[in-house]
C-alpha cells in the first residue's frame, strides 16, 4: 500500500513538475527575444553615438550616449533574469541567435 501511494505521489509531483515547465520556457524565449531587441537597439544607438562624434554633434552624442546606457541597464536586468533561470551565458546565446537570424537572411532567395 505505501508503495502505491509513494508511486502515486511521484506521479502527482511529476505531473505538476511537466506541467510547468512550458509556461517556464516560454518566459527564458520571451526573455532571450527582448536580450536580443536590447542588443540590436544597443549596436544602432552605438552607431548613432559614433556618428555623432564624428561629426561635431557634443550634445547629440551625449544624448545618444545616455539612450545607449539605458539599453545597456535594461540588458543588464535581463541577463540577471535569464542566469536566475538557469541560462548560461545569455548575452553569448543572444548574439549568436541575431547572427543565425541575420545568416538565414542573407540566404534566403528573394
Amino acid at each position: 500500500m505505501k508503495t502505491v501511494f509513494a508511486m502515486l505521489v511521484g506521479i502527482g509531483i511529476s505531473a505538476a513538475a511537466a506541467a510547468q515547465a512550458p509556461a517556464s520556457e516560454q518566459k527564458k524565449k520571451a526573455e532571450i527575444n527582448d536580450l536580443k531587441e536590447d542588443l540590436k537597439a544597443k549596436k544602432e544607438e552605438k552607431k548613432e553615438v559614433t556618428k555623432a562624434w564624428t561629426h561635431g554633434h557634443i550634445k547629440k552624442a551625449v544624448h545618444e550616449h545616455k539612450d545607449k546606457k539605458e539599453i545597456k541597464k535594461d540588458m543588464k536586468q535581463d541577463e540577471e533574469a535569464l542566469k536566475a533561470q538557469g541560462v548560461k551565458h545569455p548575452v553569448a546565446k543572444a548574439k549568436h541567435k541575431l547572427k543565425a537570424e541575420k545568416e538565414a537572411q542573407k540566404a534566403k532567395p528573394e
